[in-house]
């Protein structure tokens, strides 16, 4: 096959579980594969449909729950090269659940901020502080999250995007507990205003790519209500949302020449 004529950007997309990455990996061409014990990540080409280059190079990995899960699939995700290129931009998407009762099943949210919700190191930081950035939340870039809202909007206007339903900013809370009691959503809503959803890995990938000036993008998609009927609802909301996270997976990367692309972030 011939070189493409230009050098495609690398997107290093991330997710929990593999349904939250669905059919991605069947859709790259000559894909590779490279492990780090237990840890997969492949590598591969994706092709616009009707496009006679690679319009971008994808590598893909699923972490696992949790915090370090995804704090080391970060890492080793943003040290993958790809036809000698190395991650331009990390994308995490999958599921959460909503902290907000106007939030329902397949609705959108991208996080202008993140905070750690079980970060406490009092008495020498203030509760939710992270000490190796001294500050308490995680701003997401703004240009990249009017991106991904306009985008994600317009493909579900278009019904190209389809189960989906509306499209929210806010803050999203990132631990290691499965919520799933309305008392501590009620608690974690108190001390966090403005509090949109939570899920257990956002943050850290988010801290990751921050320390490492690497550009990131979350989307999190709402798969129950964080309440005592959460376990169920999630677990047979993941069965349908494995057949649609190409679709939102697609829409940002058919969407990618319109990105606000500056390159590498300062801190």
């Amino acid at each position: 096959m011939e070189k493409p004529p230009f050098n495609p950007s690398h997107i290093g997309l991330l997710c929990a579980m593999p349904e939250e990455i669905g059919s991605t990996i069947e859709n790259l061409r000559n894909p590779i594969e490279s492990h780090w014990g237990d840890l997969r990540i492949i590598s591969g080409e994706w092709y616009e449909p009707g496009a006679n280059y690679p319009s971008l190079y994808i590598s893909v990995a699923w972490s696992g729950w949790g915090k370090v899960s995804a704090a080391r699939a970060a890492t080793r995700l943003l040290g993958t090269f790809f036809k000698e290129r190395s991650i331009d931009i990390i994308f995490f998407t999958g599921v959460a659940g909503a902290a907000n009762s106007t939030l329902h099943q397949w609705d959108i949210v991208i996080p202008n901020e993140l905070v750690q919700h079980d970060m406490d190191a009092r008495p020498l930081f203030q509760r939710y502080v992270i000490p190796a950035l001294k500050q308490e939340r995680i701003s997401s870039i703004k240009k990249w999250v009017e991106w991904a809202s306009y985008a994600i909007k317009n493909s579900i206007s278009k019904n190209n995007c389809k189960h989906f339903g509306k499209v929210e900013t806010g803050l999203i809370a990132t631990g290691d507990r499965f919520v799933a009691e309305k008392s501590l959503i009620d608690n974690l809503s108190r001390d966090l205003p403005g509090l949109c959803a939570v899920e257990m890995e956002g943050a850290a990938v988010a801290q990751v790519a921050y320390q490492e000036r690497v550009p990131w993008l979350i989307v999190r998609v709402i798969s129950d209500g964080a309440d005592n009927s959460a376990a169920q609802n999630f677990k047979d909301f993941l069965k349908d949302y494995e057949k649609y996270s190409w679709n939102l997976i697609e829409t940002l990367l058919k969407n990618y020449k319109t990105a606000p692309w500056e390159g590498k972030i300062a801190i």
